[in-house]
């Protein structure tokens, strides 16, 4: 697939992703969820088109994508948790949830780049 067609279909899951609310119904907060995937994907794309660039194997690619999706994840919930847990006083676990949402959104548009772009042999 043609990086072009790659990065649209990705921003394109985003919009609708934002859209739907997918975050909030994963365990993102309401009031931010929409805002971590439009600053998390744009991340995600560049971070897919740099590896592009980086001319990497594809299996490399979507390794990297699945293990920053999981740790991205990983770090969201232990944040919710924490803040759940600390009646909302904790603000290290409510940085850490509002961050790893982040982190989850810009992982899921690197994997997304990356299974686009794994039918083409580097």
């Amino acid at each position: 697939m043609h990086i072009i067609l790659a990065t649209a279909l990705t921003a394109l899951i985003a919009l609708i992703a934002g859209v739907t609310s997918i975050a909030a119904q994963l365990g993102a907060h309401p009031w931010w969820a929409n805002q971590v995937i439009l600053v998390g994907a744009p991340i995600g794309i560049v971070l897919g088109l740099v590896l592009w660039g980086a001319r990497l194997n594809r299996v490399l690619r979507l390794c990297l994508g699945v293990v920053a999706l999981a740790a991205a994840f990983g770090v969201a919930k232990y944040g919710q948790i924490g803040f759940a847990n600390s009646y909302a006083e904790d603000q290290l676990a409510g940085k850490l949830w509002y961050m790893g949402w982040i982190a989850t959104s810009a992982a899921a548009s690197l994997l997304l780049m990356a299974a686009a772009r794994s039918k083409v042999a580097t």
